[in-house]
């Protein structure tokens, strides 16, 4: 017994030294290296040899072969995970839907890991871009937010964006308008009449900022009943290291705390305020559009003095030159559109009142009211009525005997001159 266990010992040690021996002898060729390499060192695999050539030809688009099922979409819970093989040195890439494989593992080496991230991190900008894009048009307003990728645009004006935002309205009215006169002493043409009416309404509020420092402010409407209602407005701030701390143009104020002078309101120019130091300098250069009164209330009533001319108190008004026209107007017009006057008036003269202080083309002038009246207003210093003249006549000289009243003779000779 002792010797059949001996042999078959040694016969088990001869086959596990070969087995050995093989194995090791399989491994030095397999790897390349000596028996004596380092056994923590991870061995180089031998890229695969049987490579495997599927002919796929497609004359359709991509897009045609997805409707077809050719390239199956992914699904919406399609999760992607990467995962490192430290011993063969590759990138597992798995594809799950839940806790089941939607599609086999794929091992990636270090230059397709590589080559995916960067395809997928390109895809990623690409769609962040076009979502800012989106993002943009659907904000309120027509005028998208400007970016402006300049070092000195970002100096002047404390940043990048341009935001300018408008609101309002605006209407356009075009008419038109057939006058038909049946006059017959207008000829065919003339009686009928084609004209346009053309109006506008407009009722503008833009407001934008440029950067940090520059806004504008504008407020435009046709109906405003004042002018300094239409505001136009720049203001530029400045920081507090600048020489420039604030610049406004268009509507601007100039308030004092001082007694002495009082500031105005509602002027149009520019207004700057510069520092130098501890030197604080505010200029203004504008045009005023307000004009200040005062107004005195006693026992709860408003009083003060204004003027206005008659030519101011009502537009489109007509004034009869004498009374004598204002009597017979109704005489004259009764038989339209034939006028029964016989009256021709060659030659008006009208004199303004000067306000404007210019001397030259200015008199003066004395004027009578009853002047050419045969019905005069006052009748205890200028007598009229029969006697005298029925028609207006009020100039005294060769070939005009006849006078409608007393006004001229009672005159001194050196009263009046022609």
């Amino acid at each position: 017994m002792i010797k059949i266990f001996t042999k078959k010992l040694i016969v088990y040690t001869l086959l596990s030294s070969v087995l050995g021996i093989g194995g090791a002898f399989a491994q030095q060729q397999t790897t390349g290296q000596s028996p004596m390499a380092n056994p923590d060192q991870t061995p180089a695999l031998k890229p695969d040899s049987a490579t495997v050539k599927i002919p796929l030809d497609h004359k359709n688009s991509k897009n045609m072969r997805l409707r077809q099922g050719v390239f199956d979409t992914d699904p919406p819970g399609l999760l992607r995970t990467v995962e490192y093989d430290a011993i063969t040195n590759r990138y597992i890439l798995y594809e799950r839907v839940g806790n089941l494989l939607y599609r086999p593992p794929q091992y990636l080496t270090f230059a397709a890991y590589l080559k995916l991230t960067e395809r997928e991190n390109e895809r990623k900008n690409f769609q962040k871009i076009s979502d800012n894009y989106a993002y943009q048009s659907q904000q309120p307003g027509f005028i998208p937010q400007i970016k402006v990728r300049s070092q000195t645009f970002e100096q002047i004006f404390g940043g990048s964006n341009i935001d300018i935002k408008p609101q309002g309205s605006a209407e356009a009215i075009l008419t038109g308008q057939v006058n038909k006169n049946q006059n017959p002493l207008f000829n065919t043409q003339q009686r009928n009449q084609f004209n346009f009416n053309f109006d506008q309404k407009i009722q503008l509020n833009v407001t934008g900022t440029i950067g940090d420092k520059l806004k504008i402010t504008t407020n435009y409407n046709t109906d405003a009943q004042f002018q300094f209602e239409n505001q136009i407005k720049l203001d530029y701030t400045g920081h507090a290291d600048e020489i420039i701390q604030k610049m406004e143009i268009g509507t601007v104020s100039m308030p004092l705390n001082t007694s002495l002078i009082t500031g105005s309101q509602a002027l149009f120019g520019v207004k700057t305020k510069l520092k130098f130091g501890k030197l604080d300098v505010t200029s203004i250069l504008a045009q005023q559009r307000s004009q200040s009164q005062t107004i005195t209330i006693t026992n709860g009533s408003q009083q003060g003095a204004f003027k206005i001319t008659a030519a101011n108190y009502e537009s489109n008004k007509n004034f009869f030159l004498s009374q004598f026209f204002r009597s017979n107007y109704n005489k004259a017009l009764a038989n339209i559109p034939i006028i029964s006057s016989n009256i021709n008036i060659t030659k008006i003269e009208v004199w303004t009142t000067n306000r404007t202080n210019s001397t030259t083309g200015s008199r003066d002038v004395l004027a009578f009211m009853d002047l050419g009246e045969n019905n005069p207003y006052n009748s205890t210093l200028v007598r009229g009525g029969p006697g005298f003249s029925g028609l207006p006549a009020g100039f005294k000289g060769p070939g005009f005997p006849q006078q409608s009243n007393s006004l001229l003779d009672g005159l001194p000779a050196s009263a009046r001159q022609s």
